[in-house]
Formats: structure tokens, C-alpha cells, sequence
């Protein structure tokens, strides 16, 4: 249960405000009515730098550490892609750096909002080596993905997110994930979308995908449920299956 955002075409000094209201959300995003206020159990930073994956991640509050992730951003200063993930952990490791996401291989990194709840029955079709037997849901989520028959990530993508839907209890799979030639994004819950939603607006040759709107001056749209987008990363061009 988390709070991500993704901005294609990144420039902090362009995009900071957004950043900060973003991270804001740390402290008033929306949670679902039975839990206590915050998303504050860890956050994640993905971005590419000549083409390489950048990724910072920490087990605790981003309010307590804003001054961290201004300094990587604004060292950074551009980049085809950015996105920031916010914890709120529905297990018991809350402030862990091991598992605060994304999880990433090579140059493939992935974010989700959501619990797969009885994730270990993914786990025997798994074939990518590396997964530790500490793992949760979200990064046997990953590695099931990585241990796809397609050889594209957006197909390998909706296959495991199908065997999910049809023989697993999840509440939400929204995701955020690249491999540094596409964004994609993909929202779906089983319970509570008020709380699993996942905006999108574009703006000055950007591409925003939140949990939350951050700026009134842009158009924001809810995704539909189901709805999976494929921006091209390379001539920011978007597409929407």
C-alpha cells in the first residue's frame, strides 16, 4: 500500500514543485478508512543516466530525509525518466531498506501499490536466479514478471498480472515499471479504488502517472481500471492498451 510518481522527460529544475508535493503525500496522502495516516514506512528512486538505472532506496520516512532526495535529484538535473515511491508496508518489516521498493534487475526496475496476499504460490514458476527467501509480495510480483515466457516486458507483464487475477487474492496491482526504453503503467484493484487510484496527465512534452493529482494547473485523468499505458521513452510518443 504506497503512493508512486512517475514523470517522463525529467528536468528537477522544471519538475521540483511537483517532487515536493509528491513527497508531501508522505504525511496526507489518501489512506484506505481502517488504517492510521502516513506513507511513511520506507521510500524508492528510480531514474536513467546515459541510459543506465539509477536507484536509491531507504527504510525510512521521506519527510526525514527530503533533503537526500533533493540532493540526488538535483545532482541528476535531467532524465528520460523519474519515479518515486513512498511505502506504507502491509507487513511487519515497516522501516526496511531491504524491502522498501523497487526491485530491479539489470536495467528493468518496478514499483507497485497494492498486496498480492498469497504471493509464495507465484513463486514456483519463477526461473530468474537471485530471488532471496525473505522476499514479499512486490518482488515475487518482479521476478515472476522477469521469469516470463515473452521476451517483451509489457506482455510478460500482463501474463503475470493475469495468473494473478485468476488464481490469487490481491487487492490492487497498480505498477510502475521500465526498462529504460518504456514507461509503462498499469492500474487494477479488487477492493477500495478511491484509495488504489492512479492518475495521468501530460504537460510541456511530460508524462505524469500519480497516485494523487499535485498540480491544479495540469489536466489530470483517472486511468480506468485495467488500463495499461506504453510510453515511449526514446520520442516520448504514448500509447494505451
Amino acid at each position: 500500500m504506497c503512493r508512486v510518481l512517475g514523470i517522463t522527460n525529467f528536468d528537477y529544475a522544471k519538475h521540483q514543485e511537483i517532487v515536493a508535493r509528491f513527497c508531501e503525500l508522505a504525511r496526507t496522502g489518501m489512506v484506505m478508512a481502517e488504517d492510521p495516516p502516513g506513507h511513511m514506512d520506507g521510500w524508492g528512486l528510480a531514474f536513467y543516466q546515459i541510459g543506465e538505472l539509477v536507484v536509491h532506496k531507504s527504510g525510512a520516512n521521506i519527510l526525514e530525509e527530503i533533503d537526500k532526495v533533493i540532493r540526488i535529484l538535483s545532482a541528476a538535473k535531467n532524465s528520460p525518466l523519474m519515479i518515486l515511491h513512498l511505502r506504507k508496508s502491509a507487513w511487519r518489516d515497516r522501516y526496511s531498506t531491504r524491502h522498501a521498493h523497487p526491485f530491479h534487475h539489470n536495467n528493468t526496475v518496478f514499483f507497485h501499490n497494492g498486496v498480492v496476499y498469497d504471493y509464495q504460490g507465484l513463486i514456483p514458476a519463477i526461473t530468474l536466479p537471485g530471488l532471496r527467501t525473505d522476499a514479499l509480495d512486490t518482488e515475487v510480483f518482479f521476478y515472476h514478471v522477469m521469469s516470463g515466457d515473452s521476451q517483451d516486458l509489457g506482455r510478460a507483464f500482463l501474463d503475470t498480472a493475469s495468473i494473478i487475477k485468476q488464481k490469487h487474492k490481491f487487492s490492487a496491482l497498480n505498477c510502475l515499471f521500465s526498462d529504460g526504453v518504456k514507461f509503462y503503467a498499469y492500474r487494477d484493484y479488487a477492493r477500495e479504488p478511491d484509495y488504489y487510484s492512479l492518475c495521468k496527465a501530460c504537460s510541456e512534452n511530460s508524462w505524469f502517472i500519480s497516485s494523487e493529482p499535485l498540480d491544479e494547473n495540469i489536466r489530470w485523468e483517472m486511468m480506468a481500471k485495467e488500463e495499461f499505458l506504453v510510453i515511449d521513452l526514446g520520442d516520448s510518443g504514448y500509447g494505451s492498451d
